[in-house]
């Protein structure tokens, strides 16, 4: 009796995990995401459920997915990702759903090899309607641009040179639903700023972004250190990225310049290049004039913002370089060395 009850001693114990894992590999989905889509174990277990493979008629069905991405000169790695992040696409019917898609992007200029990219970024857009929603995004996209050549020069992402740079700012504009589209759009031009200003591209990225609610919540910020619409609008349209930072750096940085820094909402509304730049950054350039303003240099006089925006290069050449001999405090409070507790 007690023989027959006796467990089998294991040496080595397996854990658990290798059954788990064993058991998710030999799953026929996943092994078909791995070996064909490239997508790693861990991802193809993830992406399993939303297409499941089992039946030779499905895997037929990825097969034309596949093919016909790679015609449209898809490279492996756009196909991984778009995979990766939207698997039921495998599932959708290649020549109802995704090829007139695709065909429409083609009939506005859009060619190889900017269809995997574009796809990429958001498969989703391959289950969005024709009729619905490209037709009037790109009739709207037209009247911004003035032409598809313009749209597609955009989506190519040329250099800031370049008149179109909307959609080379944010490729995801085409995801937008044309109604949040003409939303962002009337915001702009209240701001001031007209579809034929060069600055419009810029802000219509930056607002495209993010949701109104994250939006106003800036506005809150703003409004909670004494700035009205007008002083908001203002640095809109100086610094468009101005709006892209986190509502939680916004009252940091703000908080920072009205505060320790002593700088006016004036100061702030004529430079708000500073909104762009870390706390760390402005705290350590604060420091380093303290200390020239407490050694009595003349370039200590110089306007706060000016040492706050200018580049790494001539903050360093300013009051780093011509004054770390004299003055060698300089140089650990540039490192940090030194906290910047007011002027």
């Amino acid at each position: 009796m007690l023989a027959a009850a006796r467990r089998p001693f294991l040496l080595f114990p397996v854990p658990l995990r290798l059954f788990s894992v064993a058991s998710t590999t030999a799953d026929p989905t996943v092994s078909y995401l791995i070996s064909t889509c490239d997508l790693s174990p861990a991802a193809a277990a993830r992406a399993a459920p939303s297409v499941r493979l089992a039946s030779p008629g499905f895997t037929s069905n990825a097969d034309a997915v596949l093919e016909l991405f790679r015609r449209y000169g898809f490279t492996g790695t756009e196909i991984t990702d778009t995979v990766r992040k939207f698997p039921i696409v495998l599932a959708s019917h290649p020549d109802k759903t995704l090829q007139p898609k695709l065909d429409f992007l083609a009939s506005v200029g859009v060619t190889t090899p900017l269809f995997g990219r574009l796809v990429s970024l958001n498969p989703v857009i391959l289950h969005r309607s024709i009729e619905a929603h490209f037709v009037p995004l790109f009739d709207f996209l037209r009247e911004v641009l003035g032409s598809d050549s313009n749209i597609v020069t955009a989506l190519r992402q040329m250099p800031p040179s370049e008149v179109s740079k909307l959609i080379a700012l944010q490729p995801g504009v085409i995801l937008q639903c044309p109604d949040r589209v003409n939303e962002i759009v009337q915001f702009v031009e209240n701001a001031g700023v007209k579809p034929s200003n060069a600055m419009f591209v810029h802000m219509f990225a930056i607002l495209s972004k993010m949701k109104a609610p994250t939006l106003e919540n800036k506005f809150a910020v703003f409004r909670s250190f004494g700035f009205d619409k007008d002083d908001v609008n203002v640095m809109m349209r100086r610094c468009p990225a101005s709006m892209a930072v986190s509502v939680e750096k916004l009252k940091k940085i703000v908080g920072f310049l009205i505060g320790k820094a002593e700088l006016s909402r004036e100061d702030i509304v004529r430079h708000p290049n500073m909104l762009v730049r870390s706390l760390d950054s402005h705290c350590r350039r604060c420091a380093v004039l303290a200390v020239l303003r407490r050694e009595g240099k003349p370039v200590a006089k110089h306007r706060v913002p000016a040492a706050l925006q200018a580049s790494k290069v001539r903050f360093e050449e300013m009051y780093i370089l011509r004054h770390h001999q004299e003055v060698p405090d300089v140089s650990r409070a540039i490192r940090g060395e030194i906290p910047f507790e007011g002027f």
